[in-house]
């Protein structure tokens, strides 16, 4: 019989609903195991945890701060036969947006029954913790900085009650009012910038900020980053083409520029950095495609 490791936010454990329904929908075919995150990057040690336990089957019950942990447990133990799946149920759940799953308990069996899965690219990114000590961690979805760094450090450590649309749109705009553009130098595989800068975005998935398509030609397998750079762009661009932006197309905009590469070095020292909804630390950066380090239930 093969072997699921549910691995939840904390906040879920007093959902019995949802834990019972799991339950009935697994226990006679798989054996399950539930684990409870207690504490900020208490995901990595319960996937490795899980993987030296013998798990087939690691199942992120979570959003994409948690699923951030649990991918770098993963790329941390030695065991990559374990395939990772997301049933979605955090604050922002971005990353299921562009592989296409729900928070569907039957949906999900039937994947795991007909071993549906695909092999995903992370993004593995070197920088300055919160600690001030160089670090190296791999992200599953977006990384960024610029107006995105600056935010997720605002909402660092905060409550998300209204929901992550609401949440990160008012943080958008508030810091929209403060914010003073950016000077960055970066280069990538084919091109050098330097300029300032609204925000600066290495994309594995098309989605970040509680639904926003930022990234609309970002594919998780293709081997490449989409680079969304965005120029002097002011709060006015950004609202008239907020729209557009929630149907995942590309903005049409002088300051815009939307490019593809697999190395980034962003040269500036002390931005704050957006990793996966989470602020991690400052810059600078060195970015690495890491290509098909993970198999995918979707």
């Amino acid at each position: 019989m093969k072997k699921i490791t549910f691995i939840f936010h904390g906040k879920m454990k007093r959902n019995e609903k949802l834990l019972s329904s799991i339950r009935e929908t697994f226990n006679h075919t798989y054996e399950i195991v539930f684990l409870f995150t207690e504490r900020m990057g208490h995901g990595v040690d319960l996937a490795r945890e899980a993987t030296i336990n013998n798990s087939d089957f690691i199942i992120a019950v979570t959003g994409d701060g948690t699923l951030n942990e649990i991918v770098n447990g993963l790329m941390l133990s030695e065991n990559k036969k374990v395939k990772l799946g997301l049933l979605p149920s955090g604050t922002g759940n971005d990353f299921a947006k562009t592989v296409q799953v729900s928070n569907d308990i039957l949906r999900l069996k039937k994947m795991l029954d007909e071993n549906s899965c695909r092999e995903i690219d992370l993004g593995l990114a070197r920088f300055t913790n919160l600690n001030g000590e160089n670090e190296s961690r791999y992200f599953i979805n977006i990384t960024d900085m610029g107006l995105g760094g600056f935010v997720a450090h605002k909402l660092y450590g905060s409550s998300k009650w209204m929901g992550a649309t609401l949440t990160f749109q008012k943080a958008i705009v508030s810091t929209f009012l403060t914010y003073k553009h950016q000077q960055v130098k970066t280069k990538a595989d084919d091109f050098i910038y330097e300029g300032k800068i609204l925000s600066y975005i290495i994309a594995n998935g098309k989605y970040f900020g509680g639904g926003i398509g930022i990234a609309p030609d970002a594919k998780p397998d293709d081997g490449f980053f989409e680079i969304v750079l965005g120029g002097e762009v002011s709060i006015w661009d950004y609202l008239l083409n907020l729209r557009k932006a929630f149907q995942c197309k590309k903005i049409e905009h002088r300051a815009m520029q939307y490019l593809r590469a697999r190395e980034i070095e962003i040269e500036t020292a002390h931005q704050p950095i957006d990793m996966d909804g989470e602020f991690v630390g400052y810059t600078p950066m060195q970015i690495s495609m890491v290509p098909k380090a993970l198999n995918f239930i979707c």
